[in-house]
């Protein structure tokens, strides 16, 4: 065989072999080195989010053609073809964040917007998103492959529109509701308009201008005085409710004892009075008794009585006239 023969089937194979290879790509997990803060800085490494499934997705492209598969790819190896290759998209959460201490490597500084009342408010938040694996064909048609700086542009949007719904006043006393709406807008329009969800959101600080604020605590230390004043009111007025009370049971005390005293009185007289009438009835059946035994008159009756009634009383409280 001649040598250039044998010279072109080595190229030949060599060739075919290298483009076998390159046909080949991978979505692969993070690296074993690579930390949870690193990948999930802001999130909580408990969240479920954050545990060990970090992969990647894709989308097999064809750069001759220039033509994308409909179909994503979950993580793995595949044999995509020649000059084929994933557009690879973090199947991890990943964050947004707007603070004052902004730096390189961070979305931008803290959001400014105006509350419904015009004051102007400073807002500090961090968001994360995760892309959702069957909507990755549309998000890459619709944003392309740097659809996190769109994404930076909705959530600026959508924050600011939300602080003009509510005064400054709301802002100072509701945070944790105005914090549930704010994710919740984000997530309704990220899932219709970015293909991705919102699962955390954190409203970390909320400025507002230095007078308002000033203004409020001290209606909050106005406030804090009003409550003193109407829990000592409560309290005098339970003492005092506690006087009448006591009052009147001394006063009810008092006509139980009267009425018993003159209840007591009263039996009392009802038995003399009953004696006594029992007495002289005694007395007039024995003086007819007397008249009947011997035939007194009127005259001589009367001065029977006369004489008894003098025998009867004290010789010292006497007095005769003649």
């Amino acid at each position: 065989m001649q040598p250039w023969l044998i010279s072109v089937v080595l190229v030949t194979i060599l060739t075919m072999t290298l483009l076998f290879l390159l046909s080949f790509d991978s979505l692969e997990p993070h690296g074993e080195n690579a930390s949870l803060e690193a990948i999930c800085p802001t999130v909580p490494t408990s969240l479920p989010h954050c545990a060990p499934r970090y992969q990647e997705f894709g989308l097999n492209c064809n750069y001759l053609s220039e033509s994308v598969e409909k179909e994503p790819y979950s993580a793995g190896r595949y044999y995509l073809g020649i000059a084929n290759s994933f557009i690879k998209f973090p199947r991890t959460v990943k964050s947004i964040s707007f603070i004052e201490d902004w730096t390189e490597g961070r979305q931008g500084p803290a959001l400014q917007s105006r509350t419904k009342d015009g004051l102007t408010v400073h807002l500090e938040v961090s968001f994360q998103y995760q892309l959702k694996f069957d909507q990755l064909y549309t998000l890459w048609s619709t944003l392309g492959e740097d659809y996190e700086k769109t994404f930076v542009r909705m959530a600026i949007e959508q924050l600011s529109t939300s602080t003009t719904h509510h005064n400054a006043h709301f802002f100072f006393r509701n945070r944790t509701f105005v914090s549930m709406e704010m994710h919740r807008k984000l997530d309704g329009h990220f899932r219709q308009h970015a293909f991705a969800e919102v699962p955390f959101f954190q409203l970390r600080t909320v400025h507002l201008p230095d007078a308002f604020e000033d203004a409020i605590r001290e209606t909050q230390v106005q406030e804090q005085h009003i409550q003193i004043a109407r829990l000592e009111q409560e309290t005098k007025k339970v003492t005092f409710a506690t006087e009448v009370l006591k009052a009147k049971q001394a006063v009810q005390k008092l006509q139980n004892e009267a009425d018993g005293e003159a209840e007591a009185i009263l039996k009392k007289n009802d038995a003399y009075c009953e004696q006594y009438k029992l007495t002289q009835q005694l007395q007039v059946d024995g003086l007819e008794s007397v008249v009947a035994k011997t035939s007194w008159g009127d005259s001589e009756l009367l001065n029977y009585l006369s004489i008894r009634a003098v025998r009867e009383h004290p010789s010292s409280n006497t007095m005769i006239s003649l």
